[in-house]
């Protein structure tokens, strides 16, 4: 114990002897003198200009440069946004779309004096069936005989003969419903029932 209270009496009168002197006093330094600015107006735009803005500077301000500045500002919103306009828009909803109609046949390709017919207005003349591939006779309203085998494209509606037999022709046309082809079957016969 006896070392600590020497080491704080040591310390205390360390603290003594240095605050006893007057403190040092401070050097005054020079302050140069505030430049002068002049504030000069930036470059007018191309465009026309937007009316300016005239700023001036406090009296205080007026009386260390000699003479009232004023500044001019010239907005240019190009490149900026547009404060009036909502960050969100609620998406506009896309005008309905007409319903598609049958596509268009290419002009490019020609069609069979079969094809220029509707098929109601063909009658059916004749049918061979006993035989490895089966035939049948039509005839159109001009009186124009054609013979038909299964393949045969006929009548305006894209149809292709799919079956021969001996009650009449199977026809397979294709309509536009609700917007998109669906098969038909429709029948040549050869005696009206």
């Amino acid at each position: 114990m006896g070392r600590v209270s020497a080491t704080v009496l040591l310390g205390f009168i360390f603290c003594w002897v240095g605050c006893s002197g007057e403190p040092p006093k401070p050097t005054k330094v020079p302050m140069p003198p505030p430049a002068k600015k002049e504030v000069k107006a930036p470059p007018a735009p191309s465009k026309a200009p937007s009316p300016a803005v005239d700023v001036k500077l406090p009296r205080a301000a007026e009386e260390k440069v000699g003479h009232p500045v004023i500044l001019v500002y010239n907005y240019n919103p190009q490149g900026k946004t547009d404060p009036f306009k909502p960050l969100y828009q609620e998406p506009k909803p896309a005008p309905p779309l007409p319903p598609p109609g049958p596509p268009k046949d290419d002009p490019n390709i020609k069609l069979t004096p079969l094809q220029m017919v509707e098929l109601g207005q063909m009658r059916l003349v004749a049918v061979v069936w006993d035989i490895p591939e089966p035939r049948a006779m039509v005839e159109t309203p001009k009186g124009d005989g054609f013979i038909l085998s299964v393949g045969t494209p006929i009548g305006k509606n894209r149809g292709i003969v799919s079956k021969i037999d001996p009650k009449g022709v199977l026809v397979m046309e294709k309509e536009w419903v609700e917007g998109k082809f669906k098969n038909v079957e429709r029948t040549l016969k050869l005696y009206e029932e």
